[in-house]
């Protein structure tokens, strides 16, 4: 079996799209915060209308939470909670050593969210080539049982502007559980987009 590829540019399977992306911040105390983000989107059209407008005509560098200021960030939020966007967010704390078995641990689950809210197809924001094989053996073993996964699902860069969505939820989630900043996962929680679900690895 050839290694997955990067699908930039490719067509979108369906209307339910969900969007895998992770985060990493350091604790305070030591190792990371680990977290992997899925994303549905209730309304595909108003999320793509809403990135459409979110920076000005011209800008080349894609939306990346850590980059960004307020007003990114706020605009951001709005699209995700105007347009209805569900999420689920998993972490643990681990050591740096333990980032890839936390992903593993993490991928199955979220991708078995996916399938429970409809997807149609899933977009897993790109890595190296042994990450995403790794990624693939996962959801191959986690949905076997169900005689293969119920959607379609590729590897992307963040080009893909979808992924922006995921991007952000992730940042937010894990600024709040390394206690640097609460008020963006607030807004997502209070608004009932977001079930956090911590993992003891």
């Amino acid at each position: 079996m050839s290694q997955p590829r990067i699908a930039d540019g490719d067509p979108l399977i369906g209307e339910m799209i969900v969007v895998i992306d992770e985060s990493s911040p350091s604790n305070t105390g030591g190792g990371i915060a680990y977290v992997v983000t899925a994303a549905a989107m209730l309304s595909r059209s108003m999320v793509e209308a809403g990135l459409s407008e979110l920076f000005q005509p011209g800008r080349i560098r894609p939306f990346h939470w850590a980059r960004e200021g307020p007003q990114a960030r706020h605009r951001m939020l709005d699209i995700i909670i105007d347009s209805g966007v569900v999420a689920v967010a998993e972490y643990a704390h681990v050591a740096r050593k333990g980032q890839q078995s936390a992903r593993r641990s993490m991928l199955g689950p979220v991708t078995g969210w996916a399938g429970a809210q409809g997807a149609t197809h899933v977009i897993i924001e790109a890595s190296d080539a042994a990450t995403m094989g790794r990624d693939r053996n996962t959801i191959l073993d986690h949905h076997r049982g169900a005689g293969g996964a119920s959607f379609a699902y590729d590897w992307r860069s963040k080009h893909e502007q979808l992924l922006w969505v995921a991007d952000a939820i992730a940042g937010a989630v894990g600024e709040h559980i390394t206690d640097q900043n609460s008020e963006w996962f607030a807004r997502l929680d209070g608004a009932s987009a977001i079930e956090l679900i911590s993992r003891a690895l």
